[in-house]
């Protein structure tokens, strides 16, 4: 027989833990805030000890939860002590988020162009937070379904330097026809610079030779994604309806909405 002195108190956090998951549990968090979310997910990995503190800390820390998600593991640890599985955690839920939207883009038996808002969604997850420059190249047959993608470079904080033959001969060697190419700016702005605008060009020319098309050139950063196509620098090939007949019109709406506003 225990007296209550000898009884282990529960700490304080258990309750609070239970009444956060029934909130959840009411509209699946969307009346809950950022860092209450971030607390719901460490509790998830960190069993027995208040997380709240930590929660608030990467929020005052990175702004908000998306980004967050985004963070480095270094930086989480460094900026915010926070424990490995925590780390773990986080860096886990952000490779789903990465694996979802590339998904999302590359349905078997569909053009992945169809989805192409899903495949910028993909772009940014996987580029807009990276701490240097990263170039990418993903690469579509003549009706868009995806046949692979590479990883040409990963540079410095503003520069990354990739051959474009190798783009050509990997497009070959894949039995492509369509090329997209990707990096990211760190810096946060996605605004083209001059080289930028350059390498595309002489890109484009490239594939001409070789009876391949540039379809895009996406340039990502956390601001957002430019799209060299949406801006009129890749000039849009005309293409029947069961291709990109679709997307294409879509643009010429935008361009035409643009011109409207000014």
């Amino acid at each position: 027989m225990t007296t209550t002195e000898e009884q282990e108190e529960k700490p304080d956090y258990y309750g609070h833990r239970a009444r956060l998951r029934e909130r959840f549990m009411v509209d699946e968090g969307v009346s809950m805030a950022d860092y209450e979310l971030l607390e719901l997910l460490l509790m998830m990995a960190i069993p027995r000890r208040d997380v709240k503190p930590y929660a608030k800390r990467l929020i005052k820390n990175f702004g908000d939860l998306r980004t967050v998600l985004h963070t480095p593991a270094h930086k989480l640890l460094s900026v915010c002590n926070l424990p490995p599985v925590g780390i773990v955690m986080l860096r886990l839920l952000h490779a789903c988020i990465l694996r979802a939207s590339y998904d999302a883009s590359t349905v078997s038996d569909q053009p992945a162009l169809r989805s192409w808002e899903y495949f910028k969604e993909f772009c940014w997850n996987n580029l807009a937070f990276k701490e240097v420059e990263e170039v990418w190249v993903y690469f579509f047959d003549d009706v868009f379904h995806h046949k692979g993608e590479k990883h040409l470079s990963t540079g410095t904080i503003n520069k990354a330097v990739f051959h474009q033959r190798e783009i050509l001969r990997v497009a070959i060697d894949n039995g492509a026809s369509i090329i997209v190419l990707v990096h990211n700016h760190p810096s946060g702005s996605f605004k083209p610079s001059d080289f930028d605008k350059a390498v595309t060009k002489e890109l484009e020319e490239l594939c001409e030779m070789f009876d391949l098309e540039l379809f895009d050139h996406l340039i990502v950063a956390q601001e957002g994604i430019y799209s060299f196509r949406e801006y009129g620098l890749i000039e849009a090939k005309q293409r029947s309806e069961d291709s990109t007949g679709r997307y294409d019109k879509k643009l010429a709406a935008e361009k035409q909405k643009k011109k409207s506003k000014k």
